[in-house]
C-alpha cells in the first residue's frame, strides 16, 4: 500500500478531471490543472507550478484518474504565469507533448525565464524609480528578487495558439476564447457540448484577478482596458459553468464577469476622488487606493505587484480622460482634471 497522500483528483462529470497541483510557500494552495481525453491520451488545461512536490501532485492525480504523464497528449496553456506553465518541460520530457500558448504571452514568458541577474536588477531598479519609488523602496525590492527564476527555459512553449482556435478532443473540440487582461495573452477554453468554459485566472469564484500594467510611468497598453473588454466578450456567451484554475465552480459566469466590471468601476471612481487637487507619481497613486492591508505593512513584492495595478488603473484614468500627466515632472505626476 502507497503511502503516500491522496491527491483530491476528481471527475467534475462530461468527460472532465481537475486535479489541484500544489503551489509550495504560496497561501493560493495549488492551482487547478483540468484533464480531458483526446485522440493521442489526454490533454491539459495549464500545468502546475515547476518543483518536485508539485510534479508528485499532477503525477498522482493523473494516476488517480486512470492515466499516467506519459498518456498527456498535449498542454494548453491559459497564460504564462509560473502556477501555470512551471511543469510544461517535465510533462513534456515525459511524454513528447506539444504545449500551446497564445503568442502574445509568447514573449512574456521569455521575459519571466530571463536571469536575475545584476543587468537585470538595474533595468527593475530604473524603471520603479521612474514610477517614483524612493531608494529605501529600491534595495527592499532588490533584496526580495535574490534567487531563481520561479520556471526555467525548458518550459518554453512549442506551438502558439490563435483566436478561436480549435483543439480536437474525443468526439469533440475545445474553442480557444482570446480574453486579454490579466495578461496580454491570457487565453480562456470553451468546451462547448456541455456548455463549460475554463476561465483560467480570467474570471475567478471568490477573488479578483490581478491586473497590472508593468511598466512606468505609463504602459502603452491600457490593461484595464483590455481586461474589461475581455469580461464583457464572455459576458456576452452566456456560459454557464466556469472551472477557473483557483477557487470553486463558477454556476453563472456572465453574473461573475458583471461583478468583476462593477468592481473595477468602483475602484477607478474611489481613485479619481483620492487624488483630490495632488499631483501624484504612481507610486504614490498606488498607495492612495484601497488594499487588504495599509500600504506601509505590505511587503516589498506585494508593493511592486500592487504598484502595477495601480498603474493599470492610472493609465485606464488618463485614457479616459480623467486624469492627466503633468508635464515635464520627474519622476511624472499626474492630476485629476
Amino acid at each position: 500500500m502507497s503511502d503516500r497522500s491522496p491527491s483530491s483528483a476528481s471527475s467534475l462529470g462530461d468527460g472532465i478531471y481537475q486535479i489541484p497541483v500544489p503551489i509550495t510557500g504560496n497561501p493560493l494552495g495549488h492551482t487547478l490543472v483540468y484533464a480531458l481525453e483526446s485522440p493521442g491520451g489526454l490533454v491539459l488545461v495549464d500545468a502546475g507550478w515547476d518543483d518536485d512536490n508539485g510534479w508528485d501532485g499532477l503525477v498522482r492525480g493523473l494516476e488517480d484518474i486512470g492515466h499516467s504523464v506519459g498518456d498527456v497528449e498535449g498542454v494548453v496553456l491559459t497564460h504564462f504565469h509560473p502556477d501555470h506553465t512551471g511543469l510544461c518541460g517535465r510533462v513534456r520530457d515525459a511524454s513528447g507533448a506539444w504545449i500551446a500558448m497564445h503568442g502574445d504571452d509568447y514573449d512574456m514568458f521569455e521575459k519571466m525565464v530571463e536571469p536575475h541577474d545584476r543587468g537585470w536588477l538595474d533595468v527593475q531598479r530604473a524603471n520603479l524609480a521612474a514610477a517614483g519609488a524612493s531608494p529605501t523602496d529600491l534595495d527592499a525590492f532588490e533584496e526580495s528578487s535574490r534567487g531563481g527564476t520561479p520556471t526555467g527555459a525548458h518550459s518554453r512553449p512549442d506551438r502558439v495558439l490563435g483566436d478561436d482556435e480549435v483543439i480536437p478532443l474525443a468526439g469533440r473540440n475545445l474553442r480557444a476564447v482570446y480574453t486579454p487582461g490579466h495578461t496580454p495573452g491570457h487565453v480562456c477554453f470553451y468546451l462547448e457540448d456541455v456548455d463549460t468554459m475554463f476561465t483560467g485566472d480570467h474570471v475567478l469564484q471568490k477573488t479578483t484577478p490581478h491586473v497590472g500594467n508593468f511598466v512606468y510611468p505609463l504602459d502603452e497598453r491600457d490593461a484595464l482596458a483590455d481586461f474589461l473588454e475581455s469580461l464583457r466578450r464572455v459576458q456576452k456567451m452566456d456560459v454557464t459553468r466556469g472551472l477557473g484554475a483557483h477557487g470553486l465552480p463558477i454556476e453563472d459566469v456572465a453574473g461573475r464577469t458583471g461583478d468583476l466590471i462593477d468592481h473595477h468601476e468602483e475602484r477607478l471612481a474611489h481613485l479619481v476622488g483620492a487624488f483630490s487637487d495632488d499631483e501624484l507619481t504612481v507610486w504614490q497613486v498606488a498607495a492612495r487606493m484601497k488594499w487588504y492591508r495599509p500600504w506601509d505593512a505590505i511587503s516589498p513584492l506585494g508593493k511592486t505587484m500592487a504598484l502595477s495595478e495601480g498603474a493599470a488603473h492610472l493609465r485606464h484614468l488618463v485614457a479616459r480622460g480623467q486624469v492627466a500627466q503633468v508635464p515635464g515632472s520627474d519622476p511624472a505626476r499626474f492630476v485629476r482634471t
